[in-house]
């Protein structure tokens, strides 16, 4: 057994968490209100945030989005991959003034108006809502504290077309009401256009397992590369930051890998192996 030793960045930091009482604070969708100000099944338009949510001083709501694919690092996207799973990663951003909390709601649609691919794997805070017919939902199930929601989207398989992402934000001042807060007057609309498929791209997977998974301060890999050579281990965030990195020269066949986590704040974290061989990707849990 190999014990890995990662240098880890700075980007390691121990995220405060509150919960806060206010209106839709368990996602607006939960609730039967949708506003994306997207269309909508019936031709018409969604409202958004602010139909509710205005009167406060932070600002109109900037939002941001990247997409990570296969533990690569995250980025904006002009082309999705048809079936390809992308870990999303929306940020809420304020104008003027810093609010106390933070919301947000999105969904992606087709050219007809259908829901595109299919969303999962929610972060903290984040949830995933069943609407009117085909369509769902990303939304706060709790309003995030630090402005950056996680969650996962499958791209639809070859031949939807153009794809776009409705997301809004909310800035909130925490008085237990829809008054002072700063909900977003329009949508951001982010346009994605079809790329080529999954299949097209020729690597290997690694067969390889995790665990124990939740870990404690260690995760051990098993790995059965086919190729012996160098490959690259690596740490990511969900949201595809790289986190710690190390070059291993592997024999081919079964062998274990010992990572440390000991000063990984506890959450979920991405591990990929990539090397001449092909490619491992696996999640684990820090506890």
């Amino acid at each position: 057994m190999r014990s890995v030793y990662f240098r880890f960045s700075s980007l390691f930091v121990v995220l405060a968490l509150a919960i806060f009482q206010l209106a839709n604070s368990s996602g607006p969708a939960a609730n039967g209100n949708y506003f994306t100000g997207a269309p909508t099944a019936s031709g018409g338009t969604e409202r958004t945030c602010s139909t509710c949510h205005s009167g406060g001083s932070f600002g109109e709501p900037r939002i941001s989005v990247r997409f990570a694919a296969d533990g690569e690092p995250a980025d904006t996207l002009s082309n999705y991959r048809p079936g390809q799973t992308y870990t999303v990663t929306l940020a809420v951003g304020y104008s003027t003034a810093a609010p106390a909390g933070y919301g947000f709601q999105s969904q992606f649609l087709t050219a007809a108006n259908a829901t595109a691919g299919t969303l999962d794997m929610p972060g903290d805070g984040v949830q995933i809502t069943a609407g009117n017919g085909d369509r769902r939902y990303a939304e706060h199930s709790d309003i995030n504290s630090d402005s950056t929601f996680t969650f996962q989207w499958t791209a639809p398989e070859a031949g939807a077309g153009e794809v776009k992402l409705y997301a809004v934000g909310n800035l909130v001042n925490r008085a237990n009401g829809t008054g002072g807060d700063n909900g977003s007057t329009a949508p951001t609309i982010i346009t994605l256009g079809e790329g080529s498929p999954v299949a097209t791209r020729e690597v290997e997977a690694i067969n390889g397992a995790l665990f124990p998974n939740p870990a404690a301060d260690r995760v051990f890999l098993d790995i059965a590369p086919r190729v012996a050579g160098t490959y690259t281990l690596q740490l990511l965030a969900v949201d595809g930051r790289p986190l710690g990195q190390s070059t291993q020269v592997l024999r081919a066949g079964r062998q274990r890998l010992e990572l440390p986590l000991a000063q990984a704040p506890a959450g979920v974290y991405l591990v990929t192996l990539t090397g001449a061989g092909g490619r491992f990707a696996g999640r684990i849990v820090k506890e």
